[in-house]
């Protein structure tokens, strides 16, 4: 088992920086949400998710937009199908809170040495 984990400042965040990492399925739900404050939250856990991705993983190859989170039918951050595919037999958990100011993920894989 290897775990990650990030932290970001939700103002930090602009949709520049959502357009650069967030990927086709991510920016969909981006662009979903109805205020600016919730968008740039999202992106921010989003953010954090990823980094704390390549923490777990070591995958500093991959381009964070190719790195996506979505959600299931509970609302609850899921690894999309090609990161799964990515991952191989591996099994992965990501967990994303936020507040206030910040957001924070972390990622856990299972399965590895």
């Amino acid at each position: 088992m290897k775990a990650g984990i990030d932290i970001v400042k939700i103002s930090r965040m602009s949709e520049a920086v959502a357009n650069r990492v967030l990927g086709r399925q991510e920016k969909d739900v981006f662009d979903s949400l109805g205020n600016e404050r919730r968008k740039m939250e999202f992106a921010a856990g989003r953010f954090a998710a990823k980094e704390a991705f390549v923490k777990a993983s070591g995958r500093r190859d991959l381009e964070f937009s190719k790195i996506q989170f979505l959600v299931d039918e509970k609302g609850c951050p899921i690894p999309s199908e090609e990161l799964k595919k990515l991952l191989g037999a591996e099994d992965l958990t990501v967990s994303i809170s936020h507040e206030r100011e910040y957001a924070v993920a972390v990622v856990i894989l299972f399965g590895r040495g």
